[in-house]
């Protein structure tokens, strides 16, 4: 039993290792944004379609590791 609940924090420290990448990456993502405004004005609706877009994987990726983790949570 102590195994299993071992296994079951090493599965939700993943995800907590992922939301602090996700995060990471999330602040790299739009301070870019903002210095790629800052540069070139005329380009902020491209740019900012092409960061929603990169934001979007970021958060699939978030929602991918809460998925597998609430099923390794449930089944393990």
């Amino acid at each position: 039993m102590l195994i299993v609940m071992a296994s079951k924090m090493l599965v939700i420290a993943g995800v907590m290792t992922t939301l602090a990448g996700a995060a990471l990456g999330t602040a790299v993502l739009f301070a870019g944004y903002l210095l790629g405004v800052a540069r070139n004005p005329e380009e902020s609706e491209n740019l900012f379609n092409t960061t929603l877009m990169a934001f979007a994987l970021i958060e699939t990726f978030v929602f991918l590791s809460f998925l597998i983790a609430g099923l390794v949570y449930l089944f393990i």
